[in-house]
């Protein structure tokens, strides 16, 4: 898939075929119709066509940025550290991706590229570990929470951790004091039960005598 320049224009002939090649991407990567129709030109009518003829199912419709800033950042019954890691590790990609040309990319190449490359380095993860990926809705939610990385008045930033030096995701509206790292709360979590299951261990043995 040939990079998009952020200011190649979908009307133009010259970049029919990327932008075609870019819809297809979009639509196996699951996007919202609207989504689709942002970043490439085509009418709502042949995006529905394309989900229809490339994978047999209905495109899906709805909002295209939903789930709040805090849903990204902070943990709750829905949300876990993990689930910050997955968002941080897709911005990284997201980062990484733009800083391959010196001319800014096209967002919507931008975020497809980028979501390529989170689902390849983060597959065998959650397959291990049942984490839950983003999808590529979710993804661009995201990223408008984040100002697309240049906002600097975003709802989303990211802090670097001084422990393990993992850029996560705060809320900027929030004390960053208030919101850990991902990172070393799961490592703490994890020495926490591996010290309880030595405890358990220690007592049976003790009992036994």
């Amino acid at each position: 898939m040939n990079p998009i320049p952020r200011d190649a224009d979908p009307a133009d002939s010259l970049w029919e075929r990327e932008f075609l090649e870019l819809a297809h991407g979009l639509v196996m990567a699951g996007a919202k119709t609207r989504l689709i129709a942002r970043y490439t030109g085509l009418p709502l009518r042949r995006i529905r066509v394309l989900y229809r003829t490339l994978r047999g199912v209905a495109a899906p419709s709805g909002p295209i940025a939903q789930g709040s800033a805090r849903f990204f950042a902070l943990r709750s019954r829905h949300t876990s550290a993990a689930w910050n890691i997955q968002c941080a590790a897709f911005l990284g990609c997201y980062e990484r991706i733009g800083s391959l040309t010196e001319q800014p990319l096209h967002r919507g190449w931008q975020l497809l590229a980028a979501f390529n490359a989170y689902l390849a380095i983060t597959d065998s993860l959650t397959k291990s570990a049942a984490v839950k990926q983003l999808d590529i809705n979710q993804c661009f939610a995201l990223l408008t929470r984040c100002g697309f990385l240049q906002d600097p008045r975003a709802e989303l930033g990211r802090r670097e951790c001084p422990s393990c030096l993992i850029s996560y995701l705060v809320v900027a509206s929030l004390p960053a004091s208030a919101q850990p790292c991902p990172v070393c709360s799961m490592s703490n979590n994890a020495r926490r039960l591996a010290a309880q299951a030595a405890a358990a261990a220690q007592s049976r043995t003790r009992h036994s005598r």
